[in-house]
């Protein structure tokens, strides 16, 4: 990864930062806080699949290179 910001980690903190900041709206994703930390979470678990996905066929194709 490059020297930049990891974009999951980012969410993760923004969800955590509000979720500690706004606990009782937390449960509620009706509310635009309970609503931007369903996103946050949902948004940084996606990347992430993504990620390990890419990575298991970047391999997969490696080893049908080689062999």
């Amino acid at each position: 990864m490059s020297n930049e910001e990891d974009i999951v980690e980012r969410l993760r903190r923004r969800a955590a930062r509000a979720r500690d900041r706004y606990p009782e709206e937390l449960v509620d994703p009706a509310t635009l806080v309970g609503g931007l930390i369903r996103d946050y979470e949902a948004a940084a678990d996606e990347i992430q699949r993504m990620r390990d996905a890419l990575r298991d066929l970047s391999r997969q194709a490696l080893r049908a290179m080689l062999g």
